[in-house]
């Protein structure tokens, strides 16, 4: 009899998991049709780029973004919305760089890394040490003083993922000034995080100085004029350079985080973030880093909220201010949170590009992992060549505010990873460098993935 009654219920569980299974199939059919006919992402995008454009936290245009992008929740079915307070730091890059080999005249084409501290006003002329690691520095001992280090290395061509190429060269980027300086040197050139040997567009992207050690001027070099620069003092290892850069902090700016709340209907206690920074680089126009991670997350809800569903938990769309060059705002969102005792039970965060969707990183338990490899990963699999559930990191923004929840389980959104580091921190950023149907696939992705976790959360 008790065999019975087991098998009874086993089928039972079976029928109703088949029947969930259909439904959810059903919905994300729904969403994807939707996001590909509906999808108001990437005409956001347009007026964010080409109307607003380049978005460095504190600047006049940043504000603007806030502002706007307020105006755009404001015009959905949200609960409340509303501006958080951030105070930052505000860095500005000033008048074009300037750099060429004294001797041929030859111009080299460079940005200022994020951060970094202006060269004298009238530049400064020197020889330079080339290296391929910071690590090599400390064997050209008194050498190095005087002297421009310049860190030339290519990332691995042969590592797919790029952004695994990328962490293994940029935390150069960051310590290379300061590590520099130790030594006597009186600036910093850091060859350019590409994937491509035959750009000439430089990436900037963060630096920082240690307290107690001089700080140096700090620029990036584009693949190209690495490769140049690098030929020339082959041929002449006493050749000089001449660098000019005018960037400089400008004081504390009040900016802020923009937030959206879309109520639970069953447990509104708890909350789900969803969003990506708001903030860019100073050039380009920020279209994949990050306009397509804020416009994206809102036209997934915005997809939900067409299609007329109604959340289980309280669903909140945070655009995160100052990302790229300090963090301010994902701080100041998780002191608030924790302040208040807030029940944040999942987070999906979007900051890699609006390539074609590959799949979610996810922060979580190897149990958790494997229950949504099993059970969420098929429905995305084979009819939306959405594949890539793996535990992994959760995104910056995410990472910041998630050290205060450590039992958050959160998403980041992962897409094809091949092209963004072509254009990663470049002026090559542009809304032109954007997919509609990419985007709008990669739309339907956060949005299926958003409403998977609003129903299915509570089983994790």
């Amino acid at each position: 009899m008790k065999r019975i009654v087991l098998l009874t219920l086993l089928h039972v569980i079976a029928v109703t998991s088949s029947a969930f299974g259909q439904q959810d199939s059903l919905m994300l059919d729904k969403i994807y049709h939707e996001s590909f006919y509906n999808g108001e992402a990437y005409d956001n995008l347009r007026y964010l780029t080409k109307e607003i454009g380049n978005r460095i936290a504190g600047s006049p245009n940043a504000d603007k973004a806030v502002i706007w992008s307020k105006g755009l929740m404001q015009k959905m079915d949200f609960d409340q919305v509303y501006l958080q307070d951030v105070q930052l730091p505000y860095w500005d890059r000033g008048p074009q760089e300037k750099a060429y080999i004294i001797d041929s005249k030859e111009p080299l084409t460079v940005l200022a890394l994020g951060g970094s501290v202006a060269t004298p006003p009238q530049g400064l002329e020197a020889e330079v040490i080339e290296v391929e690691l910071l690590s090599d520095l400390k064997k050209h001992g008194d050498q190095v003083r005087g002297k421009i280090v310049f860190i030339n290395k290519p990332w691995d061509e042969s590592i797919v993922e790029t952004g695994v190429a990328y962490g293994l060269n940029s935390s150069q980027r960051s310590r290379g000034p300061s590590e520099s300086a130790k030594l006597g040197a009186v600036a910093f050139l850091f060859r350019s995080l590409s994937s491509s040997r035959a750009d000439d567009f430089p990436h900037t992207g963060g630096t920082g100085y240690i307290k107690g050690i001089d700080s140096i001027p700090a620029m990036a070099i584009s693949a190209v004029s690495a490769i140049k620069l690098s030929k020339a003092l082959k041929a002449n290892p006493t050749a000089k350079v001449y660098l000019e850069q005018h960037s400089s902090w400008k004081g504390v700016r009040h900016t802020h985080n923009v937030i959206a709340e879309w109520k639970g209907t069953q447990s509104p206690e708890k909350i789900i973030t969803i969003g990506g920074h708001i903030d860019s680089w100073d050039v380009g126009e920020g279209a994949h880093d990050n306009g397509t991670g804020t416009m994206g997350t809102l036209d997934a809800i915005r997809t939900l909220m067409a299609l007329g569903y109604k959340p289980k938990h309280t669903i909140r769309l945070v655009f995160y201010m100052n990302e790229e060059n300090g963090v301010h705002g994902a701080s100041a969102y998780g002191q608030v949170a924790k302040d208040k005792n807030e029940q944040i039970v999942a987070a999906i965060e979007s900051d890699a590009g609006g390539f074609a969707p590959r799949g979610f990183d996810i922060k979580a338990s190897a149990d958790r992992v494997a229950w949504i490899q099993e059970h969420w990963k098929p429905l995305f699999e084979q009819k939306f060549w959405v594949s890539r559930f793996l535990q992994g990191s959760p995104g910056v923004d995410s990472g910041v505010w998630g050290r205060h929840f450590p039992n958050t389980i959160m998403f980041n959104f992962r897409p094809d990873p091949h092209r963004y580091f072509d254009l990663h921190h470049t002026a090559k950023d542009v809304f032109e460098a954007v997919d509609k149907r990419e985007l709008q696939s990669g739309v339907a992705a956060i949005a299926a993935l958003l409403y998977l976790v609003d129903q299915q959360i509570d089983q994790l």
